[in-house]
């Protein structure tokens, strides 16, 4: 009875309490009335605005005045809320949003009290607060509702939460039982500086930080291919290991180009600029895509450091708050000077426009000789004198022409179903100018691969060419859409061919020059690569668009004379790194030319249909032999080197310049140049430039820079981190407290306008961003937080808070929430051991489902997961597919990062629970993870239950966890014992060594136990 009252009493003094403008009604007129009664004057309404005092207080003409202060019966707001007549009633029937009674008498009673405005919280100076603290402030507003805060968490919990929050991993079962003995008062904060000070936290925090900036590692439109972008990711962990200071991190990524003498650094910091979605598309119009690229700028911006949404505004004023068309495009403008292109190719030496090489010293060093080199052999080859009289006789004779073979056999060596189309008929569905086509025809002597599909693979085939003298040996590559790779291999994003050998008898043939028929030498890996004999190199096309079979010439060292009797062994070796980049579709033909040009069966064919050009030799060189006038006079000289040789030094320089080119680290450069023009463009339309043009200045709400002349992204960067900005603290202390405590203290992140959430405690928000703003140490900020009482709370919550404040925004407990996406697979490779710490470097792929790219396309392409230590890199390495997010990742909510995101939303769905129990990064890692308990958790399945608990949850297990989980140990020992095959699928999976001795049913049934603990709630949340 006694409670009942108190809650009575409260209920009534909160009735009392004077109503906010920000609080109160300002949530109120955003959701309904600033539509039509807002800052946008391009759909205002009646001519009045009831965002501004002055505006709403004035008669009208026909002598009503919208609000008159103090007196409700007097002002129209107030007749128009409360009006019955559906003709007459605000908001009208058609907005769709009805005010409910409570909404209407708050109107009232502000009316009645004075009807005064506030300026918006979030862009009013800050407040600074002497004496105040996290848990003065917050044990404040408790007290106001009557409440206070909870005990503080047991030790193992407090120390796995903040583990989890710091770095994004499970403290390890010796770093819990260290922090359990330390009985120190300052046991707690040195864990905390141990853990601020880590590789692990630096990665947490640039995880967050790459949602926001939306960095990826492909490029979003059209083919969404990779581009090079892990440098700037490097570049965030290093900054945040070395805990650079928040200011000086803005202007580099802003502007670090712009900076004096800027450094390598500050350059690949200025890569943030860069990394918006691009697209490739053969049709787009240019200015259509450089108005999204832009846009994309000015919404990344200012939602990542100013929480406004200026995006809104690229069509028309905002309709909520005070931005205008003409802040978006003045905005934009501050970017018109990064050189860029609205169509940017993704392949070719042309891929990704601007882009920055990071070699040391000594591969530059090694590159300037090779090209050197390079250099002078063309030109030797250029001059030389042409002289070929028997060659176009030799040609026209069909001398030079390939002699596709006829296979007598073909197998491989892991599983792979080799089959021969020789004159048998077979559906194709090559792409040929531009278009698929499907037929059936004679094969030709095709082989065609089908059935398994190992990630290596080596095909023998067997042919017996006819008598002759014999040059090269040629392998044609069909492709067929039938491949998933690139059209021509049956998986991967590409081909790769890392050893061709022929035998004849036991003799192995001797090859000296590997060139092949791809017209661009940057769409393929090295044809020498081929015959080199290291499996680290492949000959491989690696794009799109030939529209042709990638051919491969191998010239004999010694030319081969055959009688017609002898059979010829030809091994075809996949054993590349790509899993699955293996040939779907081949052809292998002979030359008896001087030597075979690399020109490919089917194009001979189609050249071929008047029966006046056999091939063998390429066009060019035919049209200077028969005296053409459109001749390239120096074909003849460059092919007749071929011939001769100087081609097989050049080759072997092209080779490794390739793959030392290849080992130079890439990122995308802002690039400088003079600043395009901006226009405002009417309703966003790219075609349409009537509208005004504009030179960069920030939002006029906020005010104006004092530049001298044309202000620069430098200008803004220093801006954005004024101390007179109160936006950039506030917005970063908003989403630094929902890192640690699960949502912010305005829960609207990327939106801090009059459409977002007035702060649950502003005061608090304020005392902590004059804070941070006093120094920009995010550390510093950190650790505050974490050292607070209110983040040491129980999430236990009482009973009381749990009916006053169920979502727990006044923090009258900790809160439990799910990890993100990428520390769940971060705790489940750490339990099991299988963790490979790295720091830094390109992008990693893991596991992925087969098909899972089939609708990708320019190229056609399959998923080829990562080799070794790659595969157990931590979540934060996985490869950004736009796209196709890596599908663990998407269903644990992970953003495509297509939009820059700075608030996860995480759910809670029957599939997650689906994907950790089969989803082989989780299968391998509760096989692993059930080894090391069976080799290290004890004797007993009661031990080692209690082993596997501790690593995952940082506790024992209870005594019914332990009992449910010995039955289900016993259930699938009993179930493996009677199926050896299931138990073997089970421990096959992932490509970690089996490394016990136990008996397969034993390690099976032990991975079911382990598999069910990391699929505990408990083990994915941070509580």
């Amino acid at each position: 009875m006694r409670y009942l009252l108190i809650l009575a009493l409260a209920s009534v003094v909160f009735a009392q309490r004077p109503v906010s403008f920000n609080r109160d009604i300002r949530p109120i007129m955003a959701d309904t009335c600033f539509r039509c009664h807002g800052p946008d004057a391009g759909t205002r309404m009646a001519n009045l605005r009831l965002d501004l005092r002055d505006e709403a207080t004035k008669a009208n003409r026909a002598g009503r005045t919208p609000i008159v202060p103090g007196k409700p019966e007097e002002s129209q707001i107030v007749a128009r809320v409360f009006h019955t007549n559906p003709a007459r009633v605000m908001p009208p029937p058609s907005a769709h949003k009805e005010l409910g009674e409570k909404q209407k008498e708050t109107i009232r009673r502000w009316v009645a009290e004075g009807a005064r405005y506030e300026g918006h919280w979030a862009y009013e100076p800050i407040r600074k607060q002497a004496g105040a603290s996290i848990d003065s402030l917050v044990e404040a507003r408790l007290k106001e509702e009557g409440l206070s805060l909870s005990a503080e968490a047991d030790k193992r919990t407090l120390l796995r939460r903040v583990t989890l929050d710091l770095t994004g991993l499970p403290p390890t079962a010796a770093e819990v039982n260290a922090f359990l003995a330390d009985t120190s008062a300052s046991a707690y904060e040195k864990t905390v500086d141990r853990l601020l000070s880590s590789q692990a936290h630096a990665e947490k925090m640039t995880m967050h930080w790459l949602d926001a900036v939306r960095y990826a590692d492909t490029s979003g439109f059209h083919g969404d291919n990779l581009y090079p972008s892990w440098p700037y990711r490097d570049y965030v962990l290093k900054s945040f290991l070395d805990n650079k200071r928040f200011d000086v991190f803005t202007r580099e990524q802003l502007a670090g180009d712009l900076l004096p003498n800027a450094t390598t650094e500050q350059k690949i910091a200025a890569a943030f600029n860069r990394l918006n979605r691009t697209s490739a598309e053969g049709g787009l119009q240019p200015k259509e895509y450089l108005a999204k690229y832009g846009a994309d700028r000015v919404r990344t911006v200012s939602a990542v450091w100013l929480g406004a949404t200026l995006g809104c505004a690229e069509c028309h004023d905002h309709k909520f708050d005070p931005l205008t068309s003409r802040d978006f495009y003045s905005m934009k403008a501050f970017f018109a000077d990064i050189k860029e292109t609205g169509l940017v190719p993704d392949r070719g030496a042309r891929a990704w426009g601007s882009v920055m090489r990071l070699g040391t010293e000594a591969q530059q060093g090694q590159l300037a000789q090779i090209d050197a080199r390079i250099a002078a052999l063309r030109q030797q080859i250029e001059n030389q004198q042409a002289a070929a009289p028997e060659l176009l006789k030799a040609y026209e004779a069909g001398e030079l022409a390939w002699k596709v073979q006829r296979p007598l056999t073909a197998a491989s060596r892991n599983g792979a179903a080799l089959k021969i189309y020789n004159e048998e008929e077979v559906d194709s569905m090559p792409y040929v100018g531009g278009i698929i086509r499907s037929f059936r025809g004679p094969g030709k002597g095709l082989i065609v691969a089908s059935g398994p599909n190992p990630d290596n693979e080596t095909y023998t085939i067997t042919i017996r060419p006819a008598a002759g003298r014999y040059t090269a040996l040629g392998l044609e590559v069909v492709q067929d859409e039938g491949n998933p790779g690139n059209g021509v291999a049956r998986g991967a994003d590409r081909l790769a061919v890392t050893e061709v050998e022929a035998y004849l008898g036991r003799k192995r043939l001797d090859f000296s020059l590997a060139t092949s028929n791809v017209a661009d030498p940057t769409w393929e890996q090295p044809a020498m690569s081929a015959i080199d004999g290291d499996s680290a190199t492949a000959w491989g096309v690696v794009t799109y668009g030939e529209n042709k079979n990638p051919f491969l010439a191998l010239r004999l060292r010694q030319p081969l004379v055959l009688t017609g009797q002898e059979t010829l062994r030809v091994e075809i070796r996949h054993d590349s790194v790509y899993r699955k980049a293996t040939i779907g579709r081949m052809r292998l033909a002979m030359s008896t030319g001087t030597y075979g040009w690399p020109e490919g069966t089917d194009i001979t064919e189609q050249r071929n249909k008047d029966g006046k050009n056999p091939g063998g030799l390429p066009v060019e060189v035919v049209k200077a032999l028969r005296g053409e006038k459109d001749a390239d006079a120096k074909a003849l000289a460059r092919y007749l080197a071929w011939m001769r040789g100087e081609t097989m030094e050049l080759a072997r320089h092209e080779q490794q310049r390739y793959y030392l080119e290849a080992a130079i680290p890439k990122v995308l450069l802002t690039e400088r140049v003079e600043p395009e023009t901006v226009r405002i463009l009417p309703r966003g339309n790219f075609l349409d430039e009537t509208g005004a043009v504009v030179e960069p200045a920030i939002p006029a709400r906020f005010g104006k820079l004092n530049t001298a002349g044309r202000a620069t992204r430098l200008d803004l960067a220093n801006w954005i981190v004024a101390q007179d900005n109160p936006l950039t603290p506030r917005v970063q202390v908003n989403r630094m407290w929902r890192m640690l405590f699960g949502v912010g203290l305005s829960k609207v992140l990327d939106d801090i306008g009059s459409q977002g959430e007035l702060p649950v405690n502003p005061d608090l928000l304020d005392y902590l961003a004059a804070e941070f703003q006093s120094d920009w140490d995010l550390r510093r900020l950190v650790k505050q937080i974490v050292m607070s009482r209110t983040y040491r709370q129980s999430s236990q919550a009482t009973k009381q808070a749990a009916e006053k404040d169920p979502d727990n925004r006044l923090l009258s407990h900790q809160s439990r929430t799910r990890v993100d996406a990428e520390v769940v697979h971060d705790i489940a490779l750490s339990a099991a051991g299988l963790l490979k710490p790295r720091f830094g470097g390109p992008s990693v792929r893991p596991y992925q489902p087969e098909g899972y790219l089939g609708a990708l396309n320019f190229p056609k392409r399959d998923y080829s997961a990562s080799r070794g230590a790659e595969l157990y890199a931590r979540g934060l390495y996985t490869q950004w597919q736009r796209t196709f997010l890596h599908p663990s990742l998407m269903t644990f909510d992970a953003p495509s990062r297509e939009e820059c995101t700075v608030n996860r939303v995480n759910s809670n769905t029957p599939l997650q629970a689906l994907v950790l129990l089969n989803d082989p990064i989780y299968v391998e890692a509760a096989r692993v993870f059930a080894q090391k308990m069976l080799a290290e958790g004890g004797k007993t399945i009661e031990e080692q239950i209690d082993w596997a608990y501790l690593r995952t949850v940082a506790r024992p297990a209870t005594a019914e966890e332990k009992a449910i989980l010995k039955e289900l140990h016993g259930k699938n020992l009993a179930r493996f014992r009677a199926d050896a095959k299931a138990a073997r699928q089970l421990l096959t999976v992932g490509d970690a060594p089996l490394t016990v001795k136990a008996k397969p049913e034993e390690l099976a049934a032990a991975a079911t136990v382990t598999r069910a603990i990391l699929n505990l709630h408990e083990a994915i949340t941070r509580n």
